[in-house]
């Protein structure tokens, strides 16, 4: 197929790579010519334009923008999509994005691949990526089947495992296992960073392994992408939070009352329930 890609960092350009790698034809818009030329040194697309005009030769249009550039799409890409093209996006929050593109577009089917690192923009992308992704796709009543398979059937090509989920259903789960994660991350950075002294935080900062490393990670990344989730699915991630801080004031209660026979079953039930997020 002739596929458009708006926007090659992170998430667009690892597709734009592997579905070169599948026999596409990939035509990619970059925000401006120093990301397109860095574009196509990298070839994350066969053609790529600040031009939003290329996307006219497209049979299917994924967009990977920003969640409010999602929400508020520019006229000059609402108007170049064909009316006959299956447009997606691969945004980490569903409702917003869906209620503003099925008004725009008949064909739009919101999607969004489980996949990332803190890393971000033109420079950030790389074929293995999606390697074994989960992907979830988040259909509505007002979703062409035709456009559900078509879209199944690429994503299938790419060897990640589908889902399907309302997008109510998709911003609740992943306010817990994807949003909530940024946001402790970040809290945890800022805790370790509390500088009581120059000698301490450097002897701090000499010491952390691959423990802490792992567990902010997602708090080093993009600090807008973060704020655009706490500012489009704010009640779900305010869920989250207060689940979180019940659990955390209750491990501070087991430590501050010595109850070590509780807090040693609650890690091991923590330590089984792990298996059945991470596989």
């Amino acid at each position: 197929m002739n596929i458009g890609i708006v926007g090659l960092g992170l998430i667009g350009g690892s597709i734009g790579l592997k579905l070169q790698r599948l026999n596409h034809t990939i035509y990619g818009v970059t925000n401006n010519n120093l990301n397109k030329e860095k574009a196509i040194e990298r070839k994350l697309a066969n053609f790529v334009s600040c031009d939003f005009g290329i996307l006219k030769e497209c049979s299917l249009i994924i967009l990977a923008l920003p969640i409010r550039d999602l929400i508020h799409p520019s006229n000059k890409l609402i108007n170049v999509i064909p009316k006959e093209a299956i447009v997606t996006d691969v945004g980490s929050i569903k409702e917003p994005i869906i209620n503003t593109w099925e008004k725009i577009h008949p064909l739009f089917i919101g999607s969004h691949p489980m996949a990332g690192t803190e890393q971000k923009g033109v420079d950030s992308g790389f074929e293995s990526l999606l390697d074994d992704a989960r992907w979830i796709i988040t259909p509505t009543p007002k979703t062409s089947l035709d456009a559900i398979n078509v879209l199944s059937n690429l994503i299938t090509s790419m060897k990640c495992e589908i889902f399907k989920a309302s997008p109510k259903e998709h911003d609740e789960a992943v306010s817990l296992v994807s949003h909530l994660p940024i946001f402790i991350a970040s809290s945890l950075i800022k805790t370790a960073n509390t500088q009581k002294n120059e000698e301490f935080l450097d002897f701090t900062k000499k010491i952390a392994a691959s423990g802490f490393s792992d567990t902010t990670r997602v708090g080093g990344g993009n600090p807008n992408l973060g704020l655009d989730l706490a500012a489009n699915n704010q009640i779900n991630i305010l869920n989250a939070i207060k689940e979180f801080k019940n659990n955390i004031n209750e491990i501070e209660t087991l430590i501050k009352n010595k109850n070590w026979k509780l807090l040693s079953e609650n890690l091991t039930k923590s330590m089984e329930a792990r298996s059945n997020f991470i596989n």
